[in-house]
């Protein structure tokens, strides 16, 4: 922001400081006997100083949303308009978009598939532990009823496939593999980063999306997220820089694969060697981060609740 802002306003104050200081002074002076010119003084000085600092971030934004808005920098984007405004996307570069917003912390769901069993368990046995018992308890009352000898056998042998509380919670989708939980562990962390993204879908049509940096968000996305809903019931304003707006059947491909082509020069080779992994690695981000062909891509410069 305040990048683009010293191109508009030349300058931009950050922020103000107060120097506020006071100064007190005490003394006692005391005569002694007469003629011999004792003089006793006690100064006490004391003081104090206090320093404030305002910071105008709000009310530096404030300028820079309503500067770019009066010089027609900004497409206003919201659920009653967008199909009529989608077409003009591409003629600015800064959007402002209004709607309900649903929080995605790649962080959470990150470490709840790395804890998923013990998850697992601990709900399964909050929440079915008190039946489960019940019900063994009552399977054992029946199978001391059964007088058959080879049928008493049967019952005791389906009784033990039932006596480990894992394989129920398994059958409830409760517990995992390890092997599955680890390797999908990597995957995501791997893909996503741990990111911390906010999606504002419109007319279920159209998603606009943002990655937000953890340490400039004025609160922790865990209280965020309590306070306002992982789906949240307000609107907010999306204000920021649009990145990403084509279908991938759009975009030019930069890099081209000459994996086949004859090779002379040795030094040429390494260099589309390096490319040629740039673009495996791109194929494969399509597959954890592409963007969906009805997604817009926005680099945040504010997210905010307007009165």
């Amino acid at each position: 922001m305040y990048s683009i802002s010293s191109q508009l306003f030349e300058g931009l104050t950050e922020y103000i400081v107060t120097n506020k200081s006071e100064e007190t002074q005490e003394s006692e002076e005391q005569k002694g006997p007469l003629g011999s010119g004792r003089i006793l003084g006690d100064i006490i000085q004391k003081s104090s100083e206090h320093l404030e600092k305002k910071f105008l971030h709000d009310f530096s934004y404030n300028l820079f949303e309503q500067t770019l808005l009066g010089n027609e920098k900004v497409i206003v984007v919201d659920k009653l308009n967008v199909d009529q405004k989608l077409d003009q996307l591409s003629q600015f570069s800064f959007i402002k978009v209004k709607g309900r917003i649903v929080f995605n912390d790649l962080k959470i769901i990150h470490e709840m598939l790395a804890n998923f069993n013990e998850f697992g368990y601990a709900l399964g046995y909050i929440t079915k532990k008190a039946e489960y018992d019940e019900q063994l308890k009552k399977l054992n009352e029946q199978i001391k009823q059964i007088q058959d000898r080879n049928q008493k056998a049967k019952a005791k042998d389906l009784l033990k496939n039932k006596t480990e509380f894992k394989k129920v919670l398994m059958d409830e989708g409760l517990q995992l593999d390890d092997e599955f939980l680890k390797h999908m562990s990597y995957l995501l962390n791997y893909g996503y980063n741990q990111q911390f993204e906010i999606q504002i879908p419109l007319n279920n049509d159209y998603l606009f999306t943002a990655q937000l940096d953890r340490n400039n968000l004025k609160d922790e996305e865990s209280r965020i997220i309590k306070k306002y809903s992982r789906e949240t019931e307000k609107e907010f304003v999306l204000f920021g820089i649009l990145t990403q707006i084509l279908k991938e059947s759009e975009k030019e491909t930069l890099i081209i694969d000459k994996s086949q082509e004859t090779k002379v020069d040795e030094e040429n080779n390494m260099k589309e060697a390096i490319m040629n992994v740039v673009r495996t690695i791109i194929g494969i981000e399509k597959t954890f981060t592409g963007k969906l062909n009805y997604e817009f891509v926005i680099d945040p410069i504010a997210v905010y609740m307007e009165l």
